[in-house]
């Protein structure tokens, strides 16, 4: 049974029949219209200091136009990491039927441990909800971020189709694992917009410059507004920076607006209908997001900055201990993030399964080395051949897009650390080789 869709056909006012019989029907008659008109004038009342306005109010028109209104809705970015791209909603309203209602595609996530984990295993279910647009538009009116509504020019039939589709979507629960590239809340009803014309062709215009970049450049004109959005994409894309995905999935909140109004409706005529209609702006932009300056370019800076202080610290001979704690814990950082990015890359959906040039820098292997074979004579020299890895690495920035400063800002201070590792081992095997030689020369002299 449809919940939300507006599928009944149209039909005229019933007539209503005159009153008759006994006093008593003809009192009840009475007292239940006047319980009927008090409800709908108390429930007309409070509705209406709630409702956001009807796109297409009014009487409904006699070609129907206006029976059913199908729009997007596009949110402004938040604070938060993951609304940092913005969101996006289907607003289908059906006046003469008093529904108004947003179809969003939605991650099943409470913030808990396991849904965290759950994320980035990437498993978590996804689905298109309906929520009531005033709840819908409440939400981000509480975080003062802004909404457009985008209308689209469909026929009532096409419309009608949509709102089923989306209604079965909602009732079926079809999930979806959510994934960063091909499942979210753009591709999703992007993809359901396009499927919406009947016997119709899709025709695209010029579309936004940045559709021509690969992914790694798309994420960080998408998530322009939050470097650390941009760092955490990066870091577990993989070799996906480099790929070119479609239209549908280079899709964003931001682009939204831009990209519906290039798009031309073809019919068998070979008549081009535009599928934008209108614009508007429903909730004002309250919140104003910048970019932090507290970016990852700037924290890591200073990390490669406290790593060469503490170097040449250790080169005078002090903040030994310092030295060693800090190499250990990069080493143990080192090897939970390499962890973590195996995982993302090799058994994850969350960002698709590729290689990631970060399993070079990051990964277990220098820790599970270093507890095993550290207290060999000639270990230092495996500092040596990490530093060029590292070095290496460094330069190899232009070869890919997922290589970028902030990385290999931590890149050099694991390379800085390594080196000095090398130069203070082998002066320490060189300083037991002379301490022996000595001893041995004594022994001979005797």
């Amino acid at each position: 049974m449809m919940i939300t869709s507006c599928n009944i056909p149209l039909s005229s006012p019933s007539k209503i029949e005159g009153a008759g019989g006994s006093m008593t029907t003809f009192v009840k008659r009475i007292l239940c219209t006047i319980a009927i008109i008090i409800a709908i004038a108390t429930g007309t009342a409070v509705h209406a200091k709630e409702r956001i306005p009807w796109t297409h109010g009014g009487p409904l028109l006699p070609d129907s136009s206006n029976f059913v209104t199908a729009s997007l809705l596009v949110a402004s970015p938040g604070e938060a990491l993951y609304s940092s791209y913005g969101h996006c909603a289907l607003r289908m309203e059906c006046p003469v039927h008093n529904l108004d209602y947003c179809f969003s595609f939605e991650m099943k996530f409470d913030n808990s441990l396991k849904d965290y984990v759950s994320f980035f295993a990437g498993n978590v279910e996804s689905h298109i909800i309906a929520v009531p647009t005033i709840d819908y538009v409440d939400y981000y009116k509480k975080e003062g971020r802004g909404i457009k509504q985008y209308e689209l020019n469909l026929s009532t039939l096409e419309k009608q189709e949509l709102w089923r589709a989306l209604d079965n979507d909602y009732i079926d629960e079809q999930f979806r694992k959510y994934n960063l590239i091909e499942n979210n809340c753009s591709s999703i009803l992007f993809a359901t917009i396009l499927n919406a014309p009947i016997d119709r062709k899709v025709e695209f215009g010029k579309l936004p410059e940045h559709f021509d970049l690969n992914n790694g450049q798309i994420v960080r004109h998408d998530a322009h507004l939050s470097p650390w959005t941009q760092f955490l994409d990066i870091s577990f894309l993989g070799t996906e920076s480099d790929n070119y995905c479609g239209i549908i999935n280079k899709i964003s909140p931001e682009s939204f607006g831009p990209v519906i109004k290039s798009i031309q409706l073809v019919d068998e005529t070979g008549s081009k209908t535009p599928l934008f209609k209108s614009e508007k702006e429903i909730l004002p932009v309250k919140l104003s997001v910048e970019p932090t300056k507290w970016n990852p370019v700037l924290i890591f800076a200073i990390l490669l900055a406290i790593v060469v202080v503490v170097t040449i610290l250790n080169l005078m001979h002090r903040c030994k201990k310092l030295g060693t704690w800090g190499d250990i814990t990069l080493l143990v950082l080192q090897a939970i993030i390499g962890l973590m990015l195996i995982y993302t890359s090799f058994v994850s959906g969350l960002f698709g399964k590729n290689w990631n040039w970060y399993l070079i820098p990051f990964n277990p292997l220098p820790l599970i080395i270093w507890l095993i074979w550290r207290k060999r004579k000639a270990f230092y020299k495996v500092y040596l051949f990490y530093t060029v890895v590292l070095v290496l690495f460094i330069l190899a920035t232009p070869l890919s897009e997922q290589l970028d400063l902030p990385h290999q800002l931590i890149t050099a201070s694991l390379a800085v650390r390594c080196l000095y590792n090398y130069y203070d081992g082998k002066q320490q095997a060189a300083a037991v080789a002379t301490t022996k030689t000595k001893k041995k020369t004594q022994k001979n002299k005797k």
